[in-house]
């Protein structure tokens, strides 16, 4: 790059004097010639300068935000200390858990039909909990207990499975 730029000096100083000889030679004064060389220089060199900067592309690529904390502690915070009202969020992501190991044993808690299995598995209460309009601390603390009970693989399962 310094060397572009050296031999590029060389060449508009060896230009330039190569103009102001011939314009000399015309009968010119040598100030009005150096005036002018100056003057086409500038414009020269402004031209050269990028005023839009074509580099980037568009639309510009949207900032990552950095999200502090993690899922447990988002879910944490949505259990009121003060009262013990759990919030949906939770309370949602508890019955997915419910919902998956039920189904590793095929059980759907939705299902009229599977009930009596269901509360044989995890107790009636369990399976109410998600009916309620306002599910406590203690609530989810129920269910979680009932899902660590569940058998992670049933006969029926461990046959499937091999």
């Amino acid at each position: 790059m310094r060397g572009r730029i050296i031999l590029g000096t060389i060449g508009v100083l060896v230009a330039a004097s190569i103009v102001l000889t011939i314009m000399t030679w015309l009968g010119s004064p040598v100030e009005f010639t150096l005036a002018w060389l100056l003057i086409v220089g500038v414009v020269v060199l402004a031209f050269q300068q990028p005023f839009v900067d074509d580099g980037g592309m568009w639309p510009p690529e949207q900032r990552t935000v950095l999200q502090r904390g993690s899922d447990v502690s988002r879910l944490a915070w949505s259990v009121n200390p003060r009262t013990g009202i759990v919030g949906h969020v939770l309370v949602a992501r508890v019955q997915q858990v419910l919902r998956r190991r039920l189904a590793r044993h095929g059980l759907d808690l939705d299902d009229q039909a599977d009930f009596e299995r269901i509360d044989a598995l995890v107790g009636r209460d369990v399976r109410e909990v998600f009916g309620r309009r306002e599910v406590r601390r203690r609530d989810i603390e129920l269910v979680l207990d009932a899902v660590d009970r569940i058998p992670t693989s049933s006969a029926g399962t461990a046959s499937q499975e091999r």
